[in-house]
C-alpha cells in the first residue's frame, strides 16, 4: 500500500507537470483538467492512507470521503467533497466527451474541454489543497498558470502569468 508521502510527492509531480504542459502549450485543457483530477485523487488517497484505507475503485473513495457518510472516519466536510466529486466529472468530461450534469443516456453530443473548465478544475483543486495543507501541512508550494478564465489573485496555490 502506497503511504501518505508516496501519495503527496506524486501530487507534487503532477502539479510541476501540469505547470509544463501548461506553459508550453495552452490549448489542451483536457488533458490539463485531467491531471488536475489525478492531482486531487493522490491528495485523498494520502488522506486515505492516514486511515489506513486504500480503494482501487473510484465510487469506494467517493463512498469514503462523502460527507454523509457516517461511518467513514475518512468522510470530508460538504465544500471538499463536492469540490472532489465537480473535479472528478470534469475529469470525465474530459477524457470520454461526457457531461455527466446532461443526464442524456446515449446523447450524441461531445461535450469538449475549454478554458472555463480549466478554470472550474483549478478552483475546486485549490479548495482541496487549501483544505489537506491545512489540515496535515503537506507544504504545496503555488505554481503558475496561465488561464484568462481566473482573476490575479484568486486562488492560493494557482498564481496568475
Amino acid at each position: 500500500m502506497a503511504r501518505f508521502d508516496d501519495h503527496i510527492l506524486q501530487a507534487k509531480r503532477n502539479l510541476n507537470f501540469l505547470s509544463a504542459i501548461n506553459q508550453s502549450v495552452s490549448e489542451y485543457y483536457d488533458w490539463q483538467v485531467t491531471v488536475c483530477f489525478y492531482t486531487a485523487l493522490h491528495i485523498v488517497n494520502a488522506h486515505l492512507a492516514m486511515y489506513n484505507l486504500q480503494y482501487r475503485k473510484h465510487k469506494d473513495v467517493n463512498f469514503a470521503l462523502n460527507f454523509a457518510s457516517q461511518t467513514s472516519p475518512a468522510r470530508l466536510p460538504e465544500e471538499e467533497y463536492l469540490a472532489y466529486t465537480a473535479l472528478q466529472s470534469l475529469s470525465r468530461r474530459s477524457r470520454y466527451l461526457v457531461n455527466e450534469k446532461d443526464g442524456k443516456i446515449g446523447s450524441t453530443t461531445p461535450f469538449l474541454t475549454y478554458e472555463i473548465h480549466l478554470a472550474r478544475a483549478l478552483r475546486h483543486l485549490n479548495k482541496l489543497i487549501h483544505h489537506f495543507d491545512t489540515h496535515y501541512k503537506i507544504g504545496i508550494d503555488p505554481i503558475t498558470i496561465r488561464c484568462s478564465e481566473i482573476k490575479q489573485d484568486e486562488l492560493k496555490y494557482f498564481k496568475k502569468a
